[in-house]
């Protein structure tokens, strides 16, 4: 819905063929931006869906989406956009002065004060008590919309509007705990969590222990889960590829993990995206992204094998 780390804006688009069909509820565990709720062809089937995150600003703002988008847009529209000395008072409410732990979702002031910082940092950067402001349309020239003022356009669109009331609860919960509360046949988890070795990004140290053990309860759950990486050395530990689907696929970086001031800027910003799933996903036609010229293939996932969840 709107910049942030790690965000799936662009990956919903070839991840959703391969979640799987005929789940009735979906959990997004590692909310963050919202996307694959918002964005995702294949969630909308579910009758019961769930938003997490541990961030109790972030899951604030996804209570208030759901309870009335409209509030929320009527109270970002009245707060001027680009405004240094609102920025910093912002930053200083949430980052200096709130108790987190006091946090009561709901909040619609307290959402529309986050997201006018989340929407007007560099590409989503993490927010802090010291973030430098980027107002994009102050930006080479004007070119490109205010972000702040593009996520009031998106929470113009009813579609938009319907789908963020489609969620029926948000969480904010620690994800081992969330997965076991609800946990069946009939759910699909989307997990992405923090990317190992980066979680300096999130706000919520998330060590290599507390990967093993969201492997550990992945692996004996009764739902479907798809779980977004990065490719690491421990990644075949966790998530064995005797054991489970693993599907890789090109794409960029966010340009909030990468430096425009190193010479092989365009080879870093190409990274290799994992996509484990404990179930069989059907034969997809995989379209290559534009950083390649490779024609179309065929990608076939049949190993009866491998753990499939009916």
């Amino acid at each position: 819905m709107f910049p942030y780390i790690g965000g799936k804006a662009h990956h919903v688009k070839w991840m959703d063929p391969l979640f799987p069909q005929g789940f009735t509820q979906f959990v997004e565990v590692f909310g963050g931006a919202g996307w694959v709720s918002v964005k995702s062809a294949k969630v909308a089937q579910a009758s019961h869906r769930v938003y997490n995150d541990f961030n109790p600003l972030l899951a604030n703002v996804y209570e208030c989406l759901r309870q009335d988008p409209l509030s929320v847009l009527a109270a970002m529209t009245a707060t001027p956009k680009s405004d240094l000395n609102l920025y910093r008072q912002y930053q200083r409410e949430l980052f200096v002065d709130l108790d987190w732990t006091s946090v009561t979702l709901g909040d619609v002031s307290l959402a529309v004060k986050y997201l006018y910082l989340q929407t007007q940092v560099f590409a989503g950067t993490p927010l802090s008590a010291t973030n430098v402001p980027y107002f994009t349309e102050l930006k080479a020239g004007g070119k490109y919309p205010s972000k702040y003022d593009t996520l009031r356009k998106k929470l113009i669109d009813p579609d938009i509007q319907q789908r963020l009331m489609a969620i029926d609860c948000v969480e904010q919960m620690d994800c081992v705990d969330l997965i076991k509360k609800y946990d069946s046949p009939d759910t699909f988890f989307y997990v992405d969590p923090p990317y190992y070795n980066m979680e300096f990004y999130y706000s919520k140290d998330f060590p290599r222990e507390k990967h093993q053990e969201l492997a550990k309860v992945l692996s004996n759950i009764q739902g479907r889960f798809a779980l977004s990486y990065y490719e690491f050395d421990d990644l075949r530990e966790f998530y064995p590829e005797s054991q489970f689907q693993w599907h890789r696929q090109s794409v960029y970086r966010s340009a909030a993990t990468r430096s425009s001031n190193s010479a092989d800027y365009g080879t870093k910003s190409k990274v290799t995206e994992i996509l484990v799933m404990n179930y069989t996903p059907p034969a997809i036609t995989v379209k290559k992204p534009k950083l390649t010229k490779r024609p179309t293939k065929t990608v076939t996932y049949a190993n009866p094998d491998l753990i499939q969840v009916a």
